[in-house]
């Protein structure tokens, strides 16, 4: 009810513009009539004096607050950024993009699932060409997923702020598995796109495979960054983003007094500091404890 209010407020905004438009024309030409021009005339004349419509409107709809970035505004993309759910939505949005138009689907789930510890690899014979046909080589994404993983979790536990608090833990364990699933099937997807035909220069298509090897670190780096910025971006409590950033410090002193970024929960569970060495978040004990 609150957003269909203010959509409402909205759309009388724009209303009242061209409410208020009419009126100022409609005067105008009752103005230049009054002095003896046909209407055709005096609309002409009343064009001139106005101005421009669509500028008027334009900057109108800016002030009042009723052009489409304020709607936009209006709409709950804020909360649902700052909220806990946007993260794991995208690494499965981004899953869906990568299976759904795959027909061969089902094989790459079945090679992606060789990433768990407990299940026995599929066995490939050779790398150039697929054989048997849809069957990828997993052992070098296994390892890579897996040894970043682990980093993943051993950052997490070194940082005081996230390993004290349950919620930021299963939160972190969470993403971190739904990126080592996007991984598995990422790897999975391309490398059978590659190997599924012999190219006409087996050196070639050996150099394109040892490229996106490459390049698949480097996207595996890149997601395990992101990922632990955006743990230290929430609060540990209630997992939403933190606000208000405040700098404090010198940004050329490294011990006496270091730069400093300073944001708080919005919901009043506790302030939180990063500097280039520590990253603590203080807690308020009275709202903590009625979490």
């Amino acid at each position: 009810m609150g957003m269909a209010r203010e959509v409402s407020k909205w759309w009388s905004r724009r209303r009242r513009f061209r409410e208020e438009w009419a009126f100022h024309r409609n005067m105008a030409i009752s103005e230049f009539e009054s002095l003896g021009l046909p209407h055709s005339e005096a609309r002409r004349y009343a064009r001139r004096r106005l101005g421009s419509y669509s500028f008027h409107r334009r900057s109108a709809l800016r002030h009042l607050r009723a052009d489409y970035f304020a709607l936009f505004d209006l709409l709950p993309w804020r909360r649902i950024r700052a909220g806990p759910l946007l993260t794991p939505a995208i690494i499965v949005a981004a899953l869906a993009v990568v299976l759904v138009p795959n027909p061969h689907r089902l094989e790459v789930l079945a090679n992606s699932a060789s990433l768990l510890p407990f299940l026995p690899g599929r066995h490939v014979e050779r790398f150039v060409p697929l054989a048997p046909a849809g069957v990828v080589p997993m052992g070098f994404a296994d390892v890579t997923l897996w040894c970043f993983g682990l980093i993943g979790l051993a950052r997490t536990a070194a940082t005081a702020k996230l390993r004290q608090h349950r919620r930021i833990w299963l939160f972190a364990a969470g993403t971190l598995l739904l990126l080592a699933a996007l991984g598995g099937v990422l790897w999975a997807t391309i490398l059978q796109l590659l190997m599924r035909n012999r190219w006409a220069s087996d050196g070639l298509q050996g150099i394109a495979v040892g490229t996106f090897a490459f390049t698949y670190v480097g996207w595996a780096f890149v997601a395990l960054r992101l990922w632990y910025r955006d743990l230290l971006r929430r609060c540990p409590i209630c997992l939403r983003r933190l606000g208000m950033a405040d700098l404090r410090g010198n940004a050329g002193d490294l011990l006496v007094a270091p730069l400093e970024r300073e944001t708080i929960c919005l919901y009043g569970h506790g302030v939180n500091v990063e500097s280039r060495w520590r990253h603590t978040f203080e807690t308020d004990p009275f709202t903590a404890s009625c979490r």
